[in-house]
């Protein structure tokens, strides 16, 4: 089609594509017009929200999808960094090391057979943490084969075994771990434990921390910062002398990761329009199913961890293109009164799905518009007599959804939905030892259905809706952790393993399908000044409840191997339930401010009104409203 092109004037004040004063548009109909078949000549008052100002400059052009496949490469790296300790931590076969024994170059099999008590007498099954207190100085001298012949006599002059300080570790299919390198067994198995939890707690910081500062200093200034940190102290970490400083540098990589990972979600949640987001909201994380699948097979070829890790860390520096191609989230810099940047970016994506926008007068009259039903204050200068109060306004502000008395109840069921998700997704995940699976494989396979997953998500999105949806796969999951429970309880280890791994990947579609939805459900649910807040904090749920299930796994499943799965399905049961009681946002238009209230919660109290308006007087940048879906 043809398009007419015409020259507008200059502007004062105003910038063009390139951050100049020369703008140049096309106005009239055709390829420049909208989707829905309006022309780029429309009216400010033909573009009411952001959305209409999405829908001028394209929805899903070329701009969209070069933003969707940058920011969701990026969930390539983060399972290289919060599901690897199974293969950096791997504990092979270990029994106590016996200096006299070892510096007598007895043999591991010598070494078993005459120090290590066994389990039990029907089995080769050693203890790994105690040993018998023999006198080895004497048995050196015995030589091996005399020893033996004379154990019977040992035993009744030593009858008692005694735990060890040490360990030795057979070395035949690992040349280095985390365990090994630092002796993470026995007495010292919680540290190997904290290994994994460091990672859930570095990404509770990271996502308090910066569900915070996205909101405060926009989503690409968070991405470029934790970008460089975490390049920096991934590669730190395999050059770690200590565990401690393993542990701590490991908390900061996570943090970080948290911090790009959340901050390009929303980017991308915030840059599509409402009938895309189920599919987009689904799709951004392949790439976590990709890296999921990579982590075992490049484990399997590195079996020193210093090596292995560094490698695993060599992804981060994709991150670097973030610094040339990402743009601030134009719908952020509405909220924020930065028109002129908000209109280049538009102007930008406008331009590379060849699009047609309205004069620049149009756009920003528009984009003022829009400002101002979010009743956003511009940040004023603070004076010195209000300094006493900067605590009070952030603290205001961190605590707000809870504050708003209609968010309150949602907000809760909201957080526990994320803890019940990261829990059991992880807690599943990293269950190998106790299902007596390989590692290699189980995480492979895990990593191969999350695929799956998502393609289910999105059709449930789409059909079934959000609510439903979540609260259907929560279901799934506690029914299949159920059955694999009761098998573990009731039939021997051989028969059974099959169907314990079957159903335990079955369980884990289903965790992996609702913990997804339930990131894009919470965006959705809480307009654009909560937006960030409200998935921050709910990611900090979702780190404290991951945070658990290392020990869950580790530490009861050495009680009872069937006793995380009774922790799982548990959980699993009480989120579907409370799932029931949030609202529908299916085909809902994320919004801007809380102006209007939903049609189940009626008008907004007075009492609500009231905790608003104080708010607003005490925060410089803020204003809080009711977000707008309909009920089902």
């Amino acid at each position: 089609m043809e398009v007419q092109e015409e020259t507008v004037k200059k502007s004062k004040g105003e910038r063009g594509i390139d951050g100049g004063e020369r703008n140049e548009r096309r106005e009239g109909g055709g390829e420049g017009g909208r989707e829905d078949g309006i022309g780029g000549g429309e009216t400010k008052g033909d573009l009411a929200t952001f959305e209409d100002l999405l829908e001028m400059a394209g929805t899903n052009g070329r701009w969209n999808i070069i933003m969707f496949i940058m920011c969701s490469i990026q969930a390539f790296i983060s399972p290289l960094q919060s599901l690897t300790y199974q293969f950096l931590g791997a504990t092979p076969d270990h029994w106590c090391l016996v200096p006299q024994l070892h510096q007598a170059n007895w043999t591991q099999h010598q070494v078993i057979s005459l120090a290590i008590p066994h389990t039990s007498n029907t089995t080769d099954e050693h203890d790994h943490c105690d040993m018998y207190n023999y006198n080895y100085t004497e048995v050196v001298e015995m030589g091996y084969e005399a020893a033996m012949l004379n154990k019977s006599t040992l035993n009744v002059l030593y009858p008692n075994p005694v735990q060890c300080l040490a360990r030795d570790f057979n070395y035949s299919q690992y040349q280095s771990t985390v365990v090994t390198e630092w002796d993470l067994v026995c007495e010292r198995r919680v540290i190997y434990s904290t290994t994994q939890a460091i990672v859930m707690v570095g990404k509770l910081l990271g996502y308090i921390s910066f569900g915070y500062l996205i909101d405060k200093w926009g989503r690409r200034k968070v991405v470029l910062l934790a970008a460089v940190i975490n390049i920096v102290s991934s590669f730190l970490i395999a050059a770690s002398p200590t565990v401690e400083m393993y542990i701590i540098l490991k908390g900061i990589m996570t943090a970080m990761d948290a911090g790009v990972y959340l901050a390009l979600f929303v980017f991308v949640m915030e840059s599509c329009a409402a009938r895309y987001r189920a599919g987009v909201g689904a799709m951004f994380v392949i790439p976590w199913a990709l890296g999921y699948m990579v982590a075992p097979g490049i484990a399997y070829l590195i079996r020193t961890w210093q090596l292995l890790h560094a490698v695993y860390a060599l992804p981060t520096l994709y991150c670097i293109i973030f610094f040339w191609w990402l743009p601030e989230s134009p719908r952020w810099l509405i909220t924020q009164g930065r028109l002129h940047e908000a209109l280049h970016v538009l102007t930008w994506a406008a331009k590379v799905n060849g699009r047609t926008l309205p004069t620049d007068d149009v756009i920003l009259a528009a984009m003022t518009n829009i400002e101002k039903q979010t009743a956003i204050e511009r940040t004023v200068e603070v004076g010195p007599e209000e300094e006493g109060w900067r605590l009070l306004k952030e603290l205001k502000h961190f605590f707000i959804l809870m504050l708003i008395p209609h968010l309150r109840l949602r907000t809760l069921v909201v957080f526990v939905g994320w803890f019940s998700a990261s829990m059991v997704y992880y807690g599943v995940a990293l269950n190998a030892s106790n299902l007596g699976t390989d590692p290699y494989l189980y995480v492979f396979f895990g990593g191969l259905l999350e695929v799956p997953s998502y393609l289910l998500l999105w059709v449930m999105m789409v059909f079934v809706g959000r609510k439903r949806s979540l609260a259907l796969l929560y279901f799934i999951c506690a029914v299949c952790i159920f059955l694999v429970m009761a098998i573990m309880m009731l039939l021997p280890h051989e028969e059974g393993l099959t169907a314990v791994v079957v159903l335990s990947q079955a369980g884990k579609v289903a965790v992996t399908a609702a913990f997804q939805l339930i990131w894009a459900y919470t965006s959705e649910l809480y307009p654009t000044r909560f937006r960030s807040l409200a998935v921050g904090q709910s990611s900090v749920c979702a780190r404290l409840g991951s945070l658990l299930s290392p020990y869950i796994n580790d530490i009861l499943g050495k009680t009872s191997v069937w006793a995380p799965s009774a922790v799982f399905g548990i959980v699993s049961v009480v989120a579907a339930a409370l799932t029931l009681t949030l609202p529908e946002t299916r085909n809902a238009v994320l919004t801007e401010s809380t102006k209007q209230t939903p049609k189940h919660y009626g008008t907004t109290k007075p009492q609500e009104n009231a905790i608003i308006e104080s708010i607003n007087q005490t925060t410089t940048t803020n204003h809080y409203s009711n977000p707008t879906f309909d009920s089902e």
